[in-house]
C-alpha cells in the first residue's frame, strides 16, 4: 500500500463461530489498541490507522495486525487501505470531527457496518442521521464493551430496528431486581433494551442469551428513551 508505513504480522488466523471478522479500526490510542488487541486474539483480521507513527509501532509489536500510518479522513487513503473490504469500521480517536468523518466515508465506500465515537452530545443526532452506530460516553464505552457489540450474535438488529433514540445506563443489580437470577433470553421488555457488558467486580462478562444475572452484579444497558424508566426498574428494582 504506497505511500504509507505499514507493519504486517498476520499469523494463522483462527475461525470465530465460523467466521472470520475482517475489523478496520481508525486510532491506535488505548482505546484502539486495546480493541485490536482482543479482536486479533479472537481470530478476526484487524487493520489499524492513526497518523501517530509512535502509536502505530507501538501496537505493531504488541498485536498480530495490520498497522498503518495515513490519515483516515481522506477518502483516496480508506481506499488504498482497501477499507470497502471491511465487514466492520470503527472509529475511536479522541476526536469527535475526526471520527464522523471517517463514519460518513466508510458508509461511502459501503462497508456495512460502522461505528464511531462521539463525545459531543450534539452530534448524536448526526450521527444517527448517517444511519452510523455510534459508541458514546466515552467513560463508559470501553473496548471490551465495543468488541462485545461487534461480535454479538443477537439483539443489536433488534434493538436497532425500533428506531427512536437511546440512551446509555450503568445499573447495579438489587435484590428487588425483576431480573435478578433470570437468563437474559427470560427478561421482559426486549427488544427495548440489551446489555452491552456484565461485571462482578472488576471482573468482565460477555453477555449471551444463556447469561444469568445476579444480584450485586454491575450492567452497562443500552436502552430505547421511551422504555429507559421501565428498564431501570427492570434491573435496579
Amino acid at each position: 500500500m504506497e505511500g504509507h508505513n505499514t507493519t504486517v504480522g498476520l499469523g494463522f488466523l483462527q475461525i470465530l463461530e465460523g467466521v472470520i471478522l475482517r475489523v478496520f479500526i481508525a486510532g491506535a490510542g488505548d482505546v484502539g489498541r486495546n480493541l485490536a488487541k482482543m479482536l486479533a486474539k479472537k481470530g478476526n483480521l484487524v487493520v489499524v490507522m492513526d497518523t501517530d507513527e509512535e502509536a502505530c509501532k507501538r501496537l505493531s509489536r504488541e498485536a498480530d495486525v495490520l498497522v498503518m500510518t495515513g490519515d483516515v479522513t481522506k477518502l483516496h487513503v480508506l481506499r488504498q487501505a482497501e477499507v470497502e473490504k471491511s465487514d466492520v469500521a470503527i472509529a475511536v480517536t479522541d476526536r469527535d470531527e475526526v471520527n464522523v468523518l471517517m463514519g460518513i466515508l466508510a458508509k461511502e465506500l459501503k462497508v456495512p457496518r460502522v461505528i464511531v465515537r462521539v463525545s459531543d452530545e450534539r452530534l448524536i443526532d448526526v450521527v444517527e442521521a448517517l444511519g452510523i452506530e455510534k459508541a458514546v460516553c466515552p467513560e463508559l464505552v470501553t473496548a471490551r464493551i465495543i468488541e462485545s457489540v461487534v461480535t454479538r450474535s443477537y439483539g443489536l438488529p433488534e434493538l436497532l430496528a425500533v428506531g427512536g433514540n437511546f440512551k446509555l445506563m450503568d445499573v447495579v443489580i438489587s435484590a428487588t431486581s425483576p431480573a435478578a437470577g433470570k437468563t437474559i433470553k427470560e427478561i421482559p421488555l426486549a427488544p427495548h433494551w440489551i446489555i452491552l457488558a456484565v461485571y462482578e467486580g472488576d471482573s468482565f462478562i460477555k453477555p449471551s442469551e444463556e447469561l444469568t444475572i445476579r444480584e450485586g452484579q454491575r450492567i452497562i444497558v443500552l436502552s430505547s428513551v421511551e422504555h429507559a424508566d421501565e428498564v431501570l426498574k427492570l434491573f435496579a428494582g
